[in-house]
């Protein structure tokens, strides 16, 4: 029998197996788009804007990507949460004017500073906007649909490449080109929206008439632990370059972005899998099903830490030659922090394995809680590091402020689910089906 045809016997008798192979392989499709587009976009971006102002693109950027697929733990605690988050963001709107962004950045030109003052501005009202419109994609995840929003994100990935060029031809200015890439970032899931809420799914229009505050106590359990989690995520992916590019220059920036980057890359396959993974695992134990879930992990493990590692070492053989003829030699980092950042992208691997378990079956608060620590503590090291040993005290700060505070509790959290998990009596209610309740 051929491997298709054993594949074919194994997802028939594995629905869950399928579905995850389906969404996990419309992930990798969109991942690996948006791969090749940022190959194309980096150089233009690089080339075009020059260090100086590419490390404020990159740092002001990173952070509109990050908040364009964050909820802030809204889609596990709606009312309370989307509150919460709309009073931070119109704090940051009112503080924004008075807040010197150029000195932030280690920048003296006026016009500059002007320029990132209103890129901030956009960063800002684009997390506002797209709060609301993200919660669709949690409610495809519930249903183990994310192919759905896997192809939508492939558009998004499109029309950015189409803006970044369109703004370079056109010889536009930094905050042109920030606002023009935002919208881009916005159509796609305004298009998802529209396609889930007016033609697949009208009955998920939301309706104040619908609101349950039973259910919302209920989501507020678990909304914090969540909510806690993406806020450390944004400290610690988006603070690296704002450390740097306020204690060094923007210019700096460049390098570790780059290489932060490339060594992301490495992770593509394993990130591809994780939406689909954990609507999978969650359903598998909520109903009881633990063996399925052990063996889904380990053989995860195993996957996405070869994988990973395999990428890893090519990028320490080539990684600086490459970056030097594709980028300049403005972007080659030095050895010692090529060989940090793809330590720390080794480290992460694994934790990222066991968070996408946790999340699964709701294990975060203890680790939303230790996230934050690790992420104040991650910030404190990176600022005394940095003025020592450079850029490489960012990364370094990062992997110490994980490995004291996050790595062995989460590990033992991780072993307690996976080998000492909940005695049910009765099978728990199927969840991933077409039901309203299961989202």
């Amino acid at each position: 029998m051929s491997f298709i045809s054993r594949l074919r016997d194994r997802i028939k008798s594995d629905p869950r197996l399928g579905r995850i192979l389906h969404g996990g392989a419309s992930s990798f499709l969109q991942r690996g788009a948006a791969l090749l587009i940022s190959l194309v976009s980096l150089p233009l971006t690089v080339r075009y804007l020059g260090p100086q102002r590419y490390g404020i693109w990159i740092t002001i950027s990173s952070m509109v990507v990050m908040l364009s697929v964050m909820d802030l733990g809204i889609a596990n605690s709606l009312t309370n949460m989307i509150s919460r988050a709309y009073a931070l963001g119109l704090t940051a709107l009112a503080v924004w004017p008075h807040v010197n962004w150029g000195s932030l950045f280690k920048v003296t030109d006026p016009g500059l500073s002007r320029q990132i003052s209103l890129c901030v501005a956009i960063a800002v009202t684009f997390f506002l906007v797209s709060l609301p419109l993200n919660l669709v994609n949690r409610v495809l995840s519930g249903y183990q649909q994310t192919q759905i929003t896997n192809y939508f994100n492939l558009l998004s990935s499109f029309l950015g490449l189409a803006a970044i060029v369109v703004v370079v031809r056109l010889h536009g200015s930094l905050v042109m080109l920030m606002l023009v890439y935002s919208a881009t970032l916005l159509t796609g899931t305004i298009f998802l929206n529209a396609w889930v809420n007016l033609w697949d799914r009208p009955w998920l229009l939301p309706k104040p008439s619908a609101v349950d505050r039973t259910v919302i106590r209920g989501l507020l359990g678990s909304g914090m632990g969540f909510f806690l989690l993406q806020i450390a995520g944004l400290i610690v992916f988006n603070s690296d370059n704002l450390v740097i590019s306020h204690y060094l220059g923007a210019a700096d920036v460049v390098p570790y972005s780059v290489t932060w980057k490339l060594a992301g890359y490495a992770a593509v396959l394993q990130t591809a899998i994780f939406p689909s993974l954990w609507p999978a695992y969650a359903e598998a134990y909520e109903k009881g099903d633990y063996a399925w879930v052990r063996k889904a992990f380990w053989t995860g493990v195993r996957v996405g830490m070869g994988t990973v590692s395999v990428a890893i070492v090519g990028l320490l053989l080539v990684g600086r030659p490459v970056i030097r003829l594709y980028l300049g030699p403005a972007a080659v980092p030095s050895q010692i922090l090529l060989v940090a950042i793809c330590g720390w992208t080794l480290m992460s691997t694994g934790m990222d394995l066991q968070a996408c378990f946790l999340a699964a079956i709701n294990r975060v608060r203890l680790q939303g809680a230790l996230s934050v620590v690790a992420a104040v503590l991650n910030l404190w090291l990176s600022i005394v590091l940095v003025k020592r040993i450079g850029s490489l005290g960012v990364v370094l700060g990062t992997i110490i402020s994980y490995v004291v505070t996050l790595v062995v509790p989460q590990t033992i959290i991780v072993w307690r689910g996976l080998y000492h998990p909940p005695k049910r009596d009765v099978p728990a209610i199927e969840v991933g089906v077409e039901v309203q309740h299961g989202v």
